[in-house]
């Protein structure tokens, strides 16, 4: 027959029997009694961009909760610790090594998300196989043996490379499965569970043999501010990671005092260090101090200490037992390493962390670098300042701190001065702040704008009435005199909320556009909140409307992005901070008593800021956050006040300064501001006179 279109390539040759029985040999091998630790010895770690044999002691508290992955008592182990300390060595690599090394069985590695899983392959899974000889000996090569998320061994272990959905954590048998980074995960899973309870499912059919092990540095915040612990290594309230700590063995790692033989665990607290300098000097003279008897232990101690350190677990009541001896029933082995134990972390570099991350609390009231300092260095569940200071924000606290500043006046000082609106159904709440150096700022003034511009018998019909919003217009011409000067000072910026009811937005949009082109320049900025821990403090940016329709025409109009609670964690930290200073929020004596009352109106939670029971208005609040965003976004924070820019300039020759040319014709306080009026091409005039509303 002519060769044509259905001729097929010839059959490979007979596999010989001994090469066939050779190949399956390794499958029918009994699993050894090797612990994972021993195992471990015949992988390579990454040290110093060389790769070198693993060593047990490098980070030897980690030996115990490896070992422990072979054990038949428990079901899971839970490990809590700050970086650096080698726990997804000890807790993920090692046992996964022993799974492919002598122990096969199916085994899946999870990760946050699908991209983490995939970095996690390529980047450790590969480069650990690669370089390590009885590793890359044992990986198979046939066709979906070796891809980003399959890795296939002789001798029968398969590993899977995954993320925490519904599809991966349903309708599976694993006998080991491990969780890294595990308060990453999403705190629900398709509406079934949180991720450890579905993982641990995942386990039972292999019943006694299987194993769960997660691992992460503690993220979630502490549930409690009132929280005192009423057992021993009772850690606080918290979700994630703490929760399975708390719900386990509570081991805690202990190290014996070289000079009194006390037993202490290595908190932050016995950590101590010199008060002057920068926190890299400070911490270059860290030392640890022993609780008991005041003894001084040096940094070149740590590793004998590590060495000869223990883990001792809750046993109930107030007695302390190693794992071996533990009585009380609990199906997790858990345990929580403390930071300054940490193998690869000196102490020089967490006191210093830890005490950088202080300075920016001071200097911002933002708390970002504090969570992560605490989350990270320290290896603890951090309990947000914000929502303890929040718990003493109250309209009669406020009151007790308000400066003596005068109404409607800016202080002697001042640099530029601001204005916050924020939209409400029927009428915009006005507040002026004026701002001194290093950020501090005054508010000076207070007002609702509820009547139409066509002076009907109505209150503003925001959403419907695009007109309507003509009576922002007279607030760029708003100036305010400065204490014992000749000027006043009219806004650098005006920050509209431009949220709210239906149709709000597009009329707001659309005065932003009239605005912009009238004042040849964006003195207005619109802003929109978000929400949750994790956001931009402030930021511009633009609405996500690049879709044909309706709506696609704003991408011309940029927002002001405003991180909700993270700026009313700093809102709040200045308004209780007591005396004048950088970044200190004074609501003076003469502020209308709603002021205090909104100032107050919300309470710091778990998933943010919350109106307080009972309270409608916030107004205040939400003026002086929406101010400080706009500052923020037009990069206030980083002025050298020696130097500032024109608009910050504290004299006559302020590019918002206007001369005030009949001081005397001023009204009593309470009335509003003067408004200015333009003169020509020269400058500008103050009248005084009550506005239209």
């Amino acid at each position: 027959m002519e060769q044509g279109a259905f001729d097929i390539a010839p059959l490979p040759g007979w596999a010989r029997v001994d090469d066939a029985i050779a190949e399956a040999l390794p499958n029918l091998k009994p699993h050894g009694r090797v612990r994972v630790t021993e195992a471990a010895a015949r992988r390579k770690i990454e040290s110093g961009g060389q790769w070198v044999p693993w060593r047990p002691d490098v980070a030897p508290y980690m030996n115990e909760i490896g070992d422990l992955v072979t054990s038949r008592r428990f079901d899971s182990i839970g490990v809590v610790g700050p970086a650096r300390c080698s726990k997804s060595e000890g807790a993920l690599i090692n046992p996964l090594v022993h799974a492919i090394l002598e122990r096969p069985r199916v085994v899946a590695v999870f990760s946050p998300t699908r991209d983490a899983a995939n970095e996690w392959s390529i980047g450790a899974l590969d480069p650990l196989i690669e370089n390590s000889p009885d590793l890359r000996e044992r990986l198979l090569t046939g066709k979906g043996a070796d891809n980003v998320f399959t890795k296939k061994f002789r001798g029968g272990c398969r590993v899977t490379i995954d993320w925490p959905v519904k599809s991966k954590l349903a309708q599976r048998s694993i006998d080991l499965v491990i969780g890294t980074d595990y308060d990453a995960f999403p705190e629900d899973v398709g509406g079934d569970a949180d991720p450890f309870t579905l993982m641990r499912k995942r386990t039972e059919s292999a019943q006694s043999r299987g194993m769960t092990v997660v691992e992460s540095s503690p993220r979630k915040p502490v549930l409690d501010e009132n929280w005192t612990a009423k057992a021993p290594h009772e850690a606080p309230p918290a979700e994630g990671i703490a929760a399975i700590f708390n719900a386990g063995s509570r081991g805690r790692l202990y190290w014996t005092c070289p000079h009194c033989g006390q037993m202490f665990i290595p908190e932050w607290e016995t950590l101590d260090y010199p008060e002057d300098g920068s926190p890299e000097e400070r911490g270059a003279g860290a030392h640890m101090v022993c609780p008991h008897n005041g003894c001084v232990i040096e940094p070149r101690a740590k590793v004998d200490l590590n060495r000869g350190a223990q883990w001792l677990h809750w046993n109930g009541g107030t007695e302390l037992v190693p794992i071996g001896d533990l009585t009380r029933l609990v199906s997790t082995a858990s345990f929580w390493i403390p930071g300054p134990a940490a193998a690869l972390a000196p102490w020089s570099r967490i006191v210093s962390r830890v005490l950088a991350a202080e300075d920016a609390y001071r200097m911002t009231g933002g708390e970002k670098a504090l969570q992560a300092a605490h989350n990270i260095e320290l290896g603890r569940s951090y309990l947000p300042r914000a929502r303890v200071a929040s718990q003493g924000l109250t309209p009669d606290v406020l009151r007790k701190l308000a400066s003596l500043h005068a109404w409607q006046v800016c202080p002697a000082g001042t640099r530029f001065v601001t204005i916050a609106v924020d939209t409400q159904v029927g009428w915009f709440a006005v507040q002026v702040e004026a701002w001194l150096s290093d950020m501090e700022r005054v508010v000076i003034d207070r007002f609702d704008i509820t009547a139409p511009p066509d002076g009907a018998e109505r209150r503003l019909e925001l959403g419907k009435r695009g007109e309507d919003w003509v009576v922002l217009e007279t607030l760029a011409s708003r100036a305010y005199p400065v204490e014992g000067a000749d000027y006043a000072l009219t806004p650098i910026g005006i920050a509209v909320d431009a949220a709210g009811e239906a149709g709000v937005t597009p009329n707001a949009r659309a005065f932003w556009r009239r605005m912009k082109r009238k004042h040849r320049g964006p003195l207005y900025h619109l802003v929109r909140g978000r929400p949750g821990d994790n956001v931009k403090r402030a930021a511009f940016g633009y609405p996500d409307t690049a879709h044909k329709g309706k709506d696609h025409v704003a991408r011309d109009v940029p927002w002001i992005w405003v991180g909700t609670d993270r700026l009313k964690d700093e809102v709040s930290a200045s308004l209780l901070r007591e005396g004048a200073g950088a970044r200190k929020l004074h609501v003076s004596t003469h502020a209308p008593e709603a002021v205090f009352d909104e100032m107050a109106s919300e309470r710091r939670e778990v998933k943010g800021w919350r109106p307080r029971p009972g309270v409608k208005r916030n107004e205040s609040f939400d003026c002086s956050v929406y101010a400080l965003a706009m500052v923020i976004a037009l990069e206030a924070e980083a002025i050298n006040w020696d130097r500032p820019p024109k608009w910050a300039v504290c004299s006559p020759d302020n590019m918002r300064a206007v001369p005030i040319e009949a001081p005397d014709a001023r009204e009593a306080p309470g009335d509003p501001a003067p408004v200015a009026k333009k003169r020509g091409r020269r400058g500008w005039s103050v009248r005084g006179g009550k506005s239209s509303w």
